[in-house]
Formats: C-alpha cells, structure tokens, sequence
C-alpha cells in the first residue's frame, strides 16, 4: 500500500503542486489577516509619551463604561474615549498639599500655521517628558510661545495663532525637538486661561525617588495618599483617575481611539472575507483535485482495492500535503502580516505606529483551520470515489454523468436559507449598518451558486457556445461539448472567477451605492448657501462666528461642532456621532426632519434631540458626551431616522463648554440676496475661516469618501482578490495537465496542434463566461438589496456600479483564465500524440 501510495504520488505531481500552492496561500492569508487584526485589538497601551517623568499622575475620567450581572457574572464593557473630563474644582488645591511637587496641566485648543500640534500646553508641563533646545527659550510674557519642531519659525518671528477665544498674535520664544506629542507652549497662566481654568490633569513627583514610573514604595504610598484626597466616589464612578508606571498612558489624550475602533471593524471584516476566500477556494482544489481522479481510482478498484483502501490513499495524501501546506502557509502568513499592517498604516485607517506583531494561537489557527478543510474537501470527494463498482468507476470516467449529488444539493439549498434571516433582518431594519449584511449574504449565495453550478452548466455552455459553432466550426463545437460533456471541471475551473468577480462585485456596488445615497441625504439636508470652514486646524472659534454675523447680508451664520457620544446599545456602550448647535437657527441652514417637537427647544444644557425609536420626546436620554461625562437630557425633539441621522443626537451649543475642543467645525450661511461675498469672505478670512458654496464643499466631502472607499475596499478586497486571482490560474493548469489523454484524442483525429490550443483556449473564455455570469447573479441580488436596505431611510439611492474597475477585473480574470489554460497545453503538445496518450495512464 505504501509504494502504491507512493507510485501516485509520483505520477500526481502536477495535481499535488496545485493544491499545495492552493492550501499554501489560503493558509498564508488567513494568518496574516488573524495576526493583522489580533494586533490591533487593544491598541493605544504601551508607555506614556506625554507624562513621561511623573510618578502619579491624576486626571479626569476618560472611559465609558456598562456593567452588567451582579457577583461572579459581573460583566463590564469598556470603551476609551479620545479625550479625559477635566478634573473637578477643588480637586488641584486639595492636591497641593500632599508632600509632593506638583505640575498643573492645562490643555486647550491652539494651532498656528507652519506649526505642528493643536494644544497649547503650559510651560511647566515640558518638564514632564525630556526635550531638547533647538533655538530661543522658554516663554518669559504672555505673549511668548515655545513650539515643536519642526517648523520653519525662528525665535522672534510673530505668528497667528487659533485659540478658543479668538485669533491672536503671539512672538516666538523658542523652539524645541521632543518625542512627547507636539504642542504649543506658553506661560502657565496664559494656557490656564485658554482652557478656561479646566485642568487636565495633575503630575506628582515623590520627594527622593528614582526613575520616573518605577514602583518604589514612595510613589505607591504617594499614589494611596492621592487616592485618599480624591475620595472612593470618584475612584468607583470613574470620573478620577489616579495613575502609576504605564496607566499613566491612560491620561493622555488619544486621538487614535476612533481610528483604532474602525481598523479592529474593518480587518475582522477582512479576515472573515479572507476566511471565506481560503476554505470555498481550497475546499473546492481538493474535491476537485480528488474528483479529477476517478479514471485512476476505477483502475485501483479494477485491480482489487477496497473502497477503504482507495479512501485512505487519498485522506494520507491530503494528510500529508495538507500538513506540509499549512505549515509553510502559517509561516508565509507571519512574514507578510507585518507588511500588510505597514501599508494599512500608510493609507492611514490605522495609526501611523501600528505593526503587525507575532501571535502563536491565530497562526495555529489557520494551520488548523487549512488542515482541517483541506482533509474535508477530500474527505467528502473521497467518498464517493471509494463507493462506486469498479465498471462503474470506469464508466464514470469518461464522462460526468451525475454531477449533482445529493450532498451538493444540500449544501447548496442550506447556502441560500442561510440568506432568508439574513434578508429578513435587512427588511426590518433598514439602516447603514444593515447594508453591511449584504455582503455576508453575496457570500452565502456565492457558495449556492457553487455547489447548484452543475445544473446551470450545461445549458449555459450551449447558449454561450452557440455562436461559435457556426463560425468557428470544430473548434467552437469542441469546446463547446467539452465543457458541457466535463461539468464537474467546467463548474470547479469557473468557481474562483464565481468567487473573485462575486465578491467584488457585490462590495464595490455596495459602498457604491451607500456613498451614492449618503451624498444625496446631504445635499437634500443643507439648505445654506455657503458655508466656512477652517482655513487651518479644526475649528473656528466664537469670534469669528460673531465677526460673521456682523456682515451685511448674512441672515444666519450657525456654527456646528462634530463630536463623539456614546450611548448603550444592550450590554455595552456604542458610539455614535453628535453636533452641538443652536436648535433656533438650525432650521435656516439645515432641513432636519422631524416627526414630534421642535428644534427652538434645543437650547440650555439639558435638552438634546434624537433619531426616531430610540426615546420618546419628553423622555430623558441617558448618555456620555465625548470626554466620558455622564449626561441626563431631556428629549425637545425627535427626527426621522435617515441615512445621515440614524445615529446621531443634536445637542446644544451651550453644552459644548464641556467638549474638548470648543470651537465650530463648520459654520453654515444663509445669505440674502444683497449680501457682498466679498465681503464675507474677508471676514471668514480675519477669523481664519474660508468661504465655499454648498455645492464644491459637498463635491470635495464627496471626494473624499470616495478616496477613502477606495482605500477600504483596497485593505479589505487586495489581498483576497490577489488569492483567488492566483486560485484561478492554479485550477485551470490543474485541469489542463489532467487532459493529456484528451489532447492526444484530438490529435489522433487529425487537429493541429494549433487547433487543439484553440479548444483550450475558447473553453477559458467559457468558463470565464460562466463564472462572471454566476457572479451578476450575485452582484445583481446584493445591489438590489442595498437599494431596498437604504431606500426608506434615504431621499434617493441611485445604484452606483463601478463598471471601469469589474471590467478591469473580469478582463483580468479571462487573461489569467486563458493563459493558465494555453500555456500548460502548448507544453504538453510538444509531445508526439501517440506518447501523450499514454500519459494519463
């Protein structure tokens, strides 16, 4: 039995290299997607950069929190927020009189062009981290500022800098290099008024100790006693933190928290597709591989093997390939996470600093989870080879005539019921997050239009080859009856273009289309004529809003600031997005929908308006804002769950003092007829603004998220359509070397060898044919159900196909598909055809 076992072996070479290279890869890409994604849960750790030489360092809460269950089935979901609550009044001068020296930090928003940072940070808070002189001092007035390199200002030069009060000028001082985040730093009553007297927090240092951050019995003792001060209350509730040795990264801000979250949504997306890619690819190579393999196994049953025997040959060599493969795609899969993570990093969907690090279990993961597939895809076509009579199997070598089983048919009925829940889900609840369902449910019907192919084939080869019947004469006949006569090869070789143009597909029309409509909810919701926007920075302060209104002819200039809520979604909190406005002039500049109260309401500090069939109106919501402060408001009104709005609150302007930045993002205009845009535009430019109209600002927001689709479709799709692409050109030279037989047939009959790549090569176009048509089936299902998923919760939803980049990528798929099939061809036709017809003996 083994030297039978070996003697296939030998003569299977061509078959054994496919599904090698076939299981290799899958493995591969599921690793580096499960190390990629491992690596960017629980990011942000790590050593604190900003509070670097401080031993204690107490701040404002910056974590929103659900707790759920009560003794052993306590349960807490936690979510970081990217910035802290400032610190309560009292809390500092309490402080103070622990034996410590103590650093009040203050942080406010500042910017000033040509110079990196949006904080301006006192002068005493440089002394938390190391830095170094690039020239001038530190500030000595209160017009002095001490900036991060690099930047091109000299000591001396006066420079215009943003601030929350306004736009101010202030005189160069010196400049420092520093690997602490940049700031801007002034003197330390200069930076305690910008931030309107809220403390950041507050840096202690223990008499007499060492290195900053180690776990001396002085610095516990002087963290207890700082503990003491704050009070249990405000340690329990998490409003006070009292941090040590690397949780003092917890206190300084992170602008990477939002990012973060999205990279962990979008590479779970990504390893899922990649899972699905690696199992449907090198579950079908095996079965195929075993499936191509009757003739031999009827030799083998002819000859006296038992079904057991003929089993057994083929799960050891599947055994053996399978560990071989997966063991070298783990480590495949090892060495290109990390390059994968670094062109995450550059198209900017993770931080600049994220890398991809070694993990043992999602490696063991994949090397199981490809061993485990591959032995099931040769298991299942096993099976069946070992049950069949030897006449028989012989029989059934020449021809496949019963291509659809029994199992096939299941697997592909329970493909299509798992898309009924799936349906059923999006119909009841139409919303964004909805649509991303139709992705999961082109992968459902991607394996139904799989496993149900044999029964499509043959009557889509006959449409399909019809006209070349006519007037390619023998060759299209051929190719024709070949595909046709071959349904098993023919449905395994069309799979991976199913799976690459399918999946494809059905994403790009996808984002396509939620981009498509989301950009019209935008230009139906904003009724301003213009609007200004900062001309560097983030925001706008008050001033420049006033200077705004003071312009003839400018009936509302209603400043808007974007920020980060949180509210709880079952067990835990969930993010959503909220903007602080004034709700009485709202309605000049924006049509926001609503189906009870009145946006006049939305005014104090304890109002808020929401999306509908979340809260009632009068309710009270019960919710973070984005430096993790509870708030208690009360519902004014309640509009339309939209597109645009289905996440979202508006909450007073007032309330924004609490908000880390409180400066307008964008101010929206409502101009008269006689108002000067000149005019306007020289006061947005005083204020460090800049005016557009409506119509280029929402063109350019527009193109913008069409960059940025194009970046996630590119991390989320690349390396998967790169897999099956190569899935493709590995079936089809499987398939083309198993022909030999068939080739010298044709030959002995007289074709040419010319005539004879002609076949193979019009047969590639058929099964390319085959597979794309299979996957506008699926593209066409998914599109159809983004359109109903958005089309009550958008103005307009026009389906948006990418037809330029399908048609790149189907072109590439008949050239792979036509080349893998050729180019093996031609080689084995340099034999003389009576010597090839002995090769598949």
């Amino acid at each position: 039995m083994i030297r039978l076992v070996w003697h296939t072996v030998r003569a299977r070479k061509g078959s054994l290299v496919g599904t090698f290279v076939a299981l290799t890869l899958g493995v591969a890409l599921l690793a580096a997607m499960a190390l990629t994604l491992v690596s960017s849960v629980g990011g942000g750790g790590g050593r604190p950069t900003w509070y670097v030489d401080a031993d204690v360092v107490v701040a404002g809460g910056g974590t929103v929190s659900v707790t759920t269950g009560s003794g052993e089935d306590r349960e807490t979901a936690s979510l970081r927020t990217a910035t802290a609550r400032g610190l309560p009044s009292g809390l500092r001068d309490r402080l103070a009189g622990l034996d410590a020296s103590l650093v009040l930090d203050f942080a406010a928003y500042a910017t000033a062009p040509g110079a990196p940072g949006d904080t301006v940070r006192p002068w005493s808070a440089a002394a938390l981290h190391a830095y170094g002189w690039v020239a001038g001092g530190p500030p000595r007035g209160a017009r002095d500022v001490v900036l991060s390199a690099p930047t091109a200002h000299r000591p001396g030069a006066e420079i215009t800098v943003v601030t929350g009060r306004g736009v101010e000028r202030f005189v160069v001082s010196g400049v420092l290099r520093t690997d602490a985040p940049a700031a801007l730093y002034t003197a330390d009553a200069v930076a305690e008024e910008l931030a309107d007297g809220r403390v950041a927090a507050v840096a202690l240092n223990a008499p007499g100790t060492g290195p900053a951050g180690a776990s001396t019995p002085a610095v516990m003792s002087l963290a207890d006693a700082a503990r003491a001060v704050v009070g249990d209350t405000a340690l329990e509730d998490g409003s006070v933190q009292v941090l040590t040795g690397d949780d003092r990264r917890r206190a300084e801000p992170d602008p990477d928290a939002e990012r973060r979250t999205e990279a962990v949504a979008l590479l779970a997306a990504t390893t899922g597709l990649a899972g699905f890619v690696s199992i449907f690819v090198v579950s079908g190579t095996f079965a195929y591989a075993v499936t191509a393999r009757r003739h031999e196994f009827g030799l083998l049953r002819a000859a006296g093997a038992t079904p057991r025997q003929v089993f057994r040959i083929v799960l050891g060599e599947a055994l053996t390939v399978g560990v071989l493969a997966s063991l070298a795609g783990g480590a495949l899969g090892a060495a290109i996470a990390p390059d994968f993570a670094a062109r995450l990093a550059r198209t900017g969907f993770v931080p600049s600093d994220f890398t991809a690090r070694f993990v043992f279990w999602p490696v063991a993961a994949a090397f199981g989870t490809g061993l485990g597939v591959a032995l099931l895809g040769a298991w299942v076509a096993a099976r069946r080879a070992g049950r069949v009579r030897p006449v028989e199997a012989l029989r059934d070598a020449a021809v496949d005539r019963r291509p659809m089983t029994t199992a096939r048919a299941l697997a592909g009925l329970l493909a299509l019921g798992c898309c009924v829940p799936l349906v059923a889900v999006l119909v009841a609840n139409p919303s964004a997050d909805a649509v991303a369902l139709i992705i999961i449910t082109a992968l459902f019907l991607i394996v139904a239009c799989a496993m149900f192919a044999p029964l499509v084939v043959p009557p889509l080869v006959s449409l399909l080859s019809a006209p070349l019947s006519g007037s390619s004469g023998a060759v299209g006949l051929l190719a024709g009856h070949g595909a046709r006569a071959a349904v098993l090869r023919t449905a395994a070789t069309a799979a991976p273009i199913l799976v690459t143009v399918g999946i494809a597909g059905s994403t790009l029309t996808g984002l396509g289309t939620l981009q498509a409509a989301t950009q019209n909810a935008a230009r139906e919701r904003i009724t301003a004529e213009a609007l200004t926007i900062p001309l560097t920075g983030k925001g706008l302060p008050d001033a420049s809003v006033a200077a705004l209104r003071e312009v003839p002819g400018v009936s509302a200039a209603v400043p808007v600031t974007e920020s980060r809520v949180y509210v709880r979604d079952g067990d835990e909190p969930e993010g959503w997005t909220g903007y602080y406005a004034s709700g009485a002039d709202l309605a000049a500049v924006l049509d926001v929908p609503l189906v009870a109260g009145s946006l006049a309401d939305l005014a104090g500090t304890d109002t808020v308006a929401v999306p509908e069939g979340r809260w009632e109106l009068g309710e009270t919501a019960e919710l973070w804002l984005g430096d993790s402060t509870p708030a208690r408001l009360r519902v004014v009104a309640v509009f339309e769950r939209q597109l645009d709005l289905s996440e979202t609150v508006l909450l007073p302007s007032r309330l924004r003092d609490r908000h880390a930045l409180p400066v307008a993002d964008v101010v929206y205009l409502r101009l008269a007829p006689d108002a000067s845009l000149e005019q306007v535009r020289a006061a947005a430019a005083a204020g460090a603004g800049t005016v557009v109209d409506t119509g280029s600002y929402l063109s350019a927001a527009g193109e913008e998220e069409a960059r940025v689709n194009r970046q996630a479709s590119v991390a989320m799709l690349g390396l998967s359509l790169v897999y099956t692409g190569i899935a493709i050109a590995n079936t089809l030279v499987m398939a083309t070397r198993d022909r030999a037989w068939e080739f010298a047939t044709i030959r002995l009959a007289g074709a040419t060898r010319r005539q004879v790549l002609w076949v193979v090569g019009t047969e590639a176009v058929l099964v390319t044919c085959i597979g794309v048509l299979l996957a506008a089936v699926v593209t066409a299902v998914t599109a159809l159900g983004a359109h109903h998923g958005l089309a009550d919760i958008a103005p307009s939803v026009p389906l948006a196909v990418p037809w330029a980049p399908l048609a790149g990528i189907v072109l590439t798929c008949l050239v792979t598909a036509v080349l893998a099939s050729v180019i093996p061809a031609a080689l084995l036709l340099r034999r003389r055809p009576a010597e090839l017809a002995g090769v598949r003996e």
